[in-house]
């Protein structure tokens, strides 16, 4: 048999309908399934610690070489089963391969739950004749066992679709009720690219436990309530098209003198911060990824810390120290931009030291409000001006820090000098943190601060509100 295909790999899970499936396709002479060749605990079938001449340990140690094992004995295209649990980098190999074909199988997660709960009361995984089936009663739904198994797979499924999306590949999908579907089958025959039809279902194996769900579990109610507090749709989800940000190191101040990293998410109390680490001794700034770690493995207890900003402070920040004054040139196009796109009453020359005298708390409180509802569009890639990271979202902000290394401590502006001061002191370092910052012409914002103003906010950072937990602005936050 030649085709598109050197080998296929079925995505899938525990009491899906992968052994019917495999032995269906293995019921014709050009395709061969090979069990769960990957599966952590025995290679390809329960119980068997080698496989082809090939043992567990040395399929730890070249995972591929079992592929192409299997690819050579087979005469026709060779396949296996892989589940979520099972070795990762064969996952990531034969998602990447283009010649691999992939199968999708999924199932009803309740199903698949109350099934793989009867197997293991039973230790009855397969069914060949009806008078075999061992009766274990109705098990008891566990509402956080049932919502991990989700979530693993769900993960699971997330990954092997994003790959495929950003690869420009498809895969065969199939649900558990295709599977007595003969003419679906034959249809992922035809994918497979075998020269043989299959006409008939293979009757070897039996569905067990065919009762309905109400006489197979003993909590029923419980399972209903539980299902009804999931968010099958995503309704709960906030959306996020705001794009992902790298770590930013080259902006991290890290102190020679204290076990200390500044990350700082910008419109931040940056500048205060800074200044106290200066003046604690030498700093390092524009730091590479490498200058960092090796700042981390020459300084005991390394500490990595950030400071949070209430959205609508922060917001703000970025307003009077970017947008607002005249003479910034990074900036000359985007408030340019708000101006004439987006009707922000901008005054034509503001400077700090030279500030426009008719931009008053009535213009300042009309030009910010426009500015904030901007925000909203922006942020969600809704206009043509670019996202700075003055404004961009500090979740996005952290979860790029991760991407190098996560702050060991993530503070808020009101209560940073408290808990660092504490933590320092832990640590047999008596210092103090400078006072809470403050915001540039914090005392207008108070003055121009309305609920208008704190409904467009949370509308532009709904992520940074949820997730952070954010209340409403008050003069101390």
């Amino acid at each position: 048999m030649r085709g598109r295909f050197d080998y296929f790999v079925i995505f899938a899970g525990m009491r899906t309908g992968s052994n019917f499936l495999e032995r269906n396709l293995n019921s014709l002479p050009d395709l061969r399934c090979y069990g769960e060749l990957f599966n952590p605990y025995f290679i390809a079938h329960e119980n068997q610690e080698s496989y082809l001449g090939i043992t567990l340990a040395e399929r730890e140690k070249d995972p591929i070489a079992l592929v192409r094992k299997v690819r050579a004995e087979t005469q026709g295209l060779a396949g296996f089963r892989l589940f979520h649990d099972h070795d990762k980098r064969i996952r990531d190999e034969a998602l990447r391969n283009p010649r691999c074909a992939k199968i999708i199988l999924m199932r009803n997660p309740v199903d698949s739950y109350v099934s793989y709960k009867l197997a293991m009361a039973t230790d009855q995984w397969v069914l060949t004749d009806a008078k075999g089936q061992r009766d274990s009663g109705a098990i008891q739904f566990q509402k956080r066992e049932f919502e991990a198994q989700l979530e693993d797979y769900a993960k699971y499924l997330k990954e092997i679709r994003r790959v495929l999306q950003v690869s420009g590949q498809t895969a065969f999908d199939l649900r558990y009720e295709d599977l007595r579907n003969i003419e679906v089958l034959q249809g992922l025959v035809q994918y497979l690219g075998s020269d043989h039809e299959l006409k008939r279902f293979d009757r070897s194996l039996k569905k067990q436990n065919p009762e309905p769900l109400a006489t197979k579990v003993t909590n029923l109610n419980e399972l209903r309530e539980a299902l009804s507090g999931l968010d099958p749709f995503g309704l709960d989800i906030v959306p996020s098209f705001e794009p992902t940000r790298g770590p930013s190191v080259p902006s991290y101040i890290a102190s020679n003198s204290l076990p200390l990293v500044y990350m700082p998410l910008r419109s931040g109390p940056d500048s205060v911060i800074e200044a106290w680490l200066e003046e604690k001794g030498p700093t390092l700034r524009e730091m590479s990824q490498k200058d960092l770690r090796q700042w981390r493995l020459k300084t005991p207890s390394a500490t990595g810390f950030t400071v949070l900003r209430h959205p609508v402070a922060r917001a703000w920040t970025a307003f009077v120290e970017k947008v607002l004054p005249s003479n910034i040139n990074a900036f000359a196009e985007i408030r340019t931009g708000l101006a004439t796109t987006y009707n922000v009453p901008l005054p034509k020359n503001w400077t700090h030291s030279d500030p426009d005298p008719s931009f008053d708390v009535a213009a300042a409180q009309n030009a910010f409000l426009r500015f904030s509802r901007f925000l909203k569009s922006n942020l969600s890639g809704q206009t043509s001006l670019r996202i700075d990271p003055a404004w961009a979202s500090q979740l996005v902000g952290l979860q790029g820090f991760s991407s190098v290394a996560p702050p060991d401590l993530i503070l808020r502006e009101d209560e940073f000098r408290d808990v660092l001061s504490a933590y320092l002191a832990v640590r047999g370092i008596n210092v103090s943190p400078p006072q809470e910052a403050i915001i540039p012409l914090n005392e207008m914002l108070a003055k121009i601060y309305t609920p208008k103003i704190e409904e467009a906010i949370r509308a532009a950072y709904p992520k940074d509100y949820a997730m952070l937990g954010f209340e409403d602005w008050s003069a101390g936050t």
